[in-house]
């Protein structure tokens, strides 16, 4: 893996959201502390990946039934966080996929809405911070163009 300049684990300038996302990705949906559920989550908390329940029960339903029956669910890491008044954005990657987490916190310090992008890794042995060379091939697969 190529140094990530942006590690959130290794900064020291992170925002009180910013840790409290962490803190829930890390102890909660990767991690085994559910009643961080009652703290970190707003009780009437929106979400809008397509599936899951709302409010603080319908995380916690899609944490028991699906998010820590995951294989591998432990294995993650950040690659950046990003804050910008109440929202957070986390990127973040699986050993299987890459996900961009959109949090927004109430006035209490709580995640009170989600949005998220999940995708496949885009290539074996995928690393985040290793640049790129050009090849078109996955776009035009993608999009259907020859």
């Amino acid at each position: 893996m190529e140094p990530n300049p942006w590690d959130p684990w290794a900064r020291d300038d992170l925002t009180e959201n910013e840790k409290t996302l962490l803190t829930f990705m890390r102890d909660c949906m990767h991690g085994d502390d559910l009643s961080l559920l009652d703290t970190l989550v707003a009780e009437d908390y929106i979400q809008h990946t397509p599936g899951i329940g709302q409010g603080r029960a319908g995380v916690r339903k899609y944490i028991e039934e699906v998010a820590h029956r995951r294989p591998g669910r432990k294995e993650w890491r950040p690659v950046q966080i990003f804050s910008a008044g109440d929202m957070v954005i986390l990127h973040k990657m699986s050993a299987t996929h890459i996900f961009a987490d959109f949090v927004r916190f109430n006035d209490q310090g709580q995640m009170a809405e989600h949005w998220d992008v999940v995708q496949p890794l885009p290539e074996p042995d995928y690393d985040p911070m290793r640049k790129s060379t050009e090849n078109f091939a996955r776009f035009k697969a993608l999009f259907g163009l020859s």
